[in-house]
């Protein structure tokens, strides 16, 4: 890990609530994010440390929002690109340093003292995003039912503690004691709730059907099917809740999974060698798209010596990732219906998926075919998200039937050595933490 990942991984819940660096610095971030270049004058000022109480005008909220955003590019960003390659959505070619696949990464391990990023983003969007619903309830007083600022700072924080949920391994909590990671998750349905009554006391019906399906995802890893198919319901099949990226010369605002692919000059992973790329192959189906090259990946694994370079379409510099979509809304919708036995009325709703992605429909023969199906097409739906993770591990805790493809698990054809399903508490936080063993 080189130094400003160390700076970035260390324990952010224990020194954030004592300083308001952390607060000019998602200023300065929001100022990067929050507009998109218009002009050729790049330049920015960073105004150094933002004293705490100037963060109480209102006028400094949307700034606030904008920070919170900021760390979020952050934490999905190393989230979505490290965890591709454990779960097989990208294959490692062997390239390391700043947007490389580490070695023990490339065959399955998520070490505590290579993947310390992944940790501090997730939390320092948490703790920002906590904190703003903690100002924004202050300083409002009973304005804070109604405010757009409280429900974005709600609904971001939702989305901040699905990420950790999701694909965490423990729970920690402002320097606080490892604990289960649906901590997270009740954490982000409280706060999905509150956006949707807040939200729509503000008339920000956005926020509202986001909030309706970050909480339907969250439902769904809990294991509560009724109120994830309830939910999932009220969001309309065309809904897509993002959040940017922008490729304004700043490496960590944009898309770390295209920067990552390109020829400027990492290869750093391929679509080579994963069920995505056959599957395309296969269908044309656009949302697993590649581009088919003679070329080779920069660096070489064990394994399989230097790694075709097929680069990912789905994503350049500046895309903005998926949160949440009506699509995905559908999928939790059939997978309720596949727990009920209601195969058909299942498939129903993965077939709607398909339709609008312009895929053929599928008809399978039997229930654990039918399985099989919904796990693809929600690795397709969801691909290089930051989700393929959380799903792998609740169907592994829950024994789901259906098979996953053989290049998506431990074997000789993915050269997966194991599989870790989830990202570790990071070395930063345990060295730094008392309340860890």
């Amino acid at each position: 890990m080189n130094t400003n990942d160390q700076n970035r991984t260390g324990n952010r819940s224990m020194r954030l609530s004592t300083t308001t660096l952390r607060w000019g610095l998602a200023l300065v971030g929001a100022a990067l994010l929050g507009v998109a270049p218009t002009a050729c004058n790049f330049d920015v000022t960073n105004p150094g440390p933002v004293q705490a109480e100037n963060l109480n005008d209102p006028g400094a909220f949307p700034s606030i929002i904008g920070g919170i955003k900021r760390a979020m590019v952050d934490g999905l960003n190393y989230t979505a690109l490290q965890g591709a390659s454990v779960t097989r959505e990208l294959f490692p070619t062997g390239q390391t340093g700043q947007f490389g696949i580490e070695p023990f990464n490339s065959v399955g391990y998520l070490n505590e003292d290579e993947q310390g990023a992944p940790w501090s983003g997730g939390q320092q969007a948490r703790w920002l995003a906590e904190s703003a619903i903690s100002r924004f309830d202050e300083v409002l007083g009973a304005e804070a039912s109604s405010s757009d600022f409280v429900a974005q700072a709600n609904l971001w924080a939702g989305y901040a503690n699905r990420l950790l949920g999701e694909n965490m391994c423990d729970a920690v909590i402002d320097g606080g004691p490892a604990m289960d990671p649906s901590e997270y998750l009740n954490r982000a349905k409280d706060q999905f709730s509150q956006a949707i009554t807040v939200g729509g006391s503000a008339g920000d019906n956005t926020s509202v059907t986001a909030a309706y399906a970050g909480r339907a995802a969250v439902e769904v890893q809990l294991g509560d099917w009724t109120a994830a198919a309830a939910d999932a319901a009220k969001v309309p099949t065309d809904f897509v809740f993002q959040l940017q990226f922008y490729n304004i010369g700043d490496d960590y605002q944009q898309n770390r999974i295209a920067w990552a692919s390109m020829d400027q000059p990492y290869k750093a992973h391929s679509e080579w060698n994963t069920w995505y790329a056959d599957y395309y192959d296969d269908s044309g189906d656009p949302r697993v798209a590649y581009e088919f090259t003679n070329d080779v990946g920069t660096g070489a694994l064990e394994c399989c010596g230097v790694i075709p370079w097929w680069p990912q379409q789905k994503y350049d510099r500046a895309s903005p990732m998926d949160l949440s979509t009506g699509t995905e809304m559908r999928l939790v919708e059939a997978e309720a219906l596949l727990r009920d036995n209601q195969m058909g009325a299942a498939v129903d709703k993965i077939n709607e998926v398909r339709a609008k992605a312009g895929a053929d429909p599928i008809a399978p023969a039997s229930m654990d075919e039918a399985w099989a199906l919904l796990k693809r097409e929600r690795g397709i739906d969801l691909w290089l998200e930051g989700r393929r993770l959380g799903d792998l591990r609740r169907w592994q805790e829950n024994n789901t039937p259906g098979a996953l493809d053989p290049k998506e698990v431990v074997g000789e054809t993915s050269h997966l050595q194991v599989q870790d399903m989830c990202f570790p508490i990071s070395k930063a936080e345990r060295d730094r933490n008392p309340n860890l063993g």
